[in-house]
This record gives structure tokens, sequence and C-alpha cells, in this order.
């Protein structure tokens, strides 16, 4: 039975043939017996692929983790059962990829000459995909945030977290107005990333009264007012499905006694034990609970109901919240 899909396969196998030739085409340069040992592995992986058995471990015959083949076609082996040289070469790695990650996000409270802003951010294994940027301007009038998900999970999650943490870093620079932004962002994402992936996206920038919003497909931002809270629907499509994409922008006016909340699936797609999902209504009423505390009590309370609500259930999907709202 073929471990890997047959979808990863059709974009696996074009690398590995491109691979096989480039190293032919190196071989004059690069010793005789390292080549002959690469070309061995390449074409042992177009053998299992042939034979229906790429993506297997070699010794539990149970499936590679996708993300490990993406970033490496011919592995072996599962996680489980790397040798001692190997386990350390990737726990390495993924030390590395954490703190690279960590240095990507912001602090967790930015304040600006108006606004304030606090958020969480809890991946489900050592790296996320969820995307969370609060940047100031120069000036500190307005304050630009984004909060996104990428498609997949773990390292091959954290590398497209990591690129479109660079595309939204170049485009800043600009000072464009928020539609344009997406525009480009949309294109420069899609032209760059495999056609199997995307990202989900709510981005916006403060205004003096209150903010401007683009939401790409991602879940539903909440604004709360006194005792109620409003809904914000997505306007656009997720970023990298197609180039042309166009996105419209939303005026929300947000006075001193009103936040906004960002938030990715994690949160609301949580499950118990029992399969149920936390779903918005529960994270509305875990918000208005605490919505006169602040946002560090609203963070917590969310956070806390969670991780109530899945119980013995273990962490199925990266975790950010965002909690914006005027100081002064």
């Amino acid at each position: 039975m073929t471990a890997a899909s047959a979808s990863l396969i059709q974009q696996l196998q074009p690398r590995i043939v491109e691979t096989r030739a480039r190293l032919q085409a190196a071989a004059q340069t690069v010793s005789a017996e390292y080549v002959n040992d690469l070309l061995a592995e390449i074409d042992a992986a177009l053998e299992r692929i042939n034979a229906g058995s790429f993506g297997n471990c070699e010794v539990c015959h149970l499936p590679i983790e996708a993300d490990r083949l993406r970033q490496n076609p011919l592995e072996r082996f599962c996680l489980d059962h790397l040798n001692e040289a190997q386990r350390r070469a990737h726990e390495r790695d993924l030390e590395l990829a954490t703190q690279i990650q960590s240095q990507l996000l912001p602090a967790s409270d930015i304040t600006s000459r108006n606004w304030s802003a606090h958020y969480r951010y809890q991946p489900a294994g050592v790296v996320g995909g969820d995307y969370c940027e609060i940047v100031p301007s120069a000036d500190g009038a307005s304050v630009f945030f984004a909060l996104g998900d990428v498609t997949g999970k773990g390292v091959a999650a954290s590398l497209l977290m990591t690129h479109l943490n660079a595309i939204f870093r170049s485009l800043l620079s600009l000072d464009l107005p928020l539609a344009e932004m997406m525009l480009r962002a949309n294109r420069l994402f899609c032209e760059s990333t495999p056609a199997t992936h995307s990202a989900t996206l709510v981005a916006g920038r403060t205004t003096a009264s209150g903010v401007e919003l683009c939401n790409a497909g991602h879940c539903r931002p909440l604004v709360l007012r006194h005792d109620e809270i409003e809904r914000i629907d997505s306007t656009g499509l997720p970023l990298g499905l197609f180039c042309g994409s166009r996105y419209t922008v939303r005026h929300i006016a947000l006075d001193l006694r009103c936040s906004l909340v960002l938030y990715s699936d994690g949160i609301t797609e949580a499950q118990d034990p029992e399969g149920n999902p936390f779903e918005e209504d529960r994270l509305s009423a875990s918000l208005r609970g605490q919505a006169k505390a602040g946002a560090i009590a609203m963070a917590d309370s969310v956070l806390r109901d969670v991780a109530r609500f899945r119980r013995a259930a273990p962490q199925q999907d990266d975790i950010t919240l965002l909690i914006l709202w005027r100081h002064c």
C-alpha cells in the first residue's frame, strides 16, 4: 500500500528527477564516489515510487511524516526509527526552527500612541503555521496588524509562515493602502508557493476612528461593544488560490469601550474527547465574560476554556488570539 498520497507523489517526483539531472550535470566538479552514492539514493526513491512503497518507513512500514518528505523526498525512516545521529540532527533543526520562528513573532504586548494590542500563540507542535503581525507606524499614529493560518502543520507550515512574514514585511516598507497591500501579497504568495498551498488571513490598519479591515477567507473577527458582539464576515478568498484575486476593505468604528478580536481556527475547531467543536459561540461567551477586565483577562479566559473543553484530548492545531483596543 502506498504511504504517500498521489498528490504528494505528483509534487515530489519531478523534484527528485530534477535533482538527479542537476547532480549528473555537476558530476565533473564533485568526487565520483559522492555522486554515485547520491544517485543511488535518488534512484532508490524513484524505484519506491514505481513499486508503490514510497513514503513507507523501511523499519515499521508505516507512513513517514509528510512534511519531512516535502523537505527531503529521499527520507527512508519515520521519526521513531531514525538512528542516533539522525535524531540529534533532527532535534538541532527543530531547535533552530523554533528560534527563528520566535524571533519573527511580535512582542506579546504592543502600545502605540492611541492603540494597544495583546496576543497569545500556542503552536500544536514545536513550530506552527499560524502567522501574527503587529507593526506600529514610524510616527506611532497607526498600527498594522494581521493574523493568518497557512495550510499544513509542523515544519512545512512554519516555512510558509516565514515566507508570508517576509512578504508583508517587505510590503509594509512601501506604505501601501491596505487593499493594494493585500492584492500584492496574494500575487507574491501565489507565484512563489505550490498550487496546493494557501493561507487564510485577516489584516488591518488602525485609523483615527477605528480600523480598516480586510478578511481573506479567515475566521470572522469579533468586535466587542459593551455587552454586544459583532461578527465581521470574510469578503475575499484565501491568499494563494488565484493570483488575480482582489480584496475589499471595510471600516469598523472602534471607540474607547470597544475591542477587536482576531483568532485562528485552532480555537473554534478545538474538539472535546467526543469530537464536538468549541465553536464561535463558546469563544464569544469566554470573551464577553471578561470584557470589562481587559485583554489579558480575556485571553486567559479563552485559553483556559478551550483547555477545559478539550479535557484529555490533545491540541490538534495551532492557537493564536489577538486583541486590539484603543487606549486613549
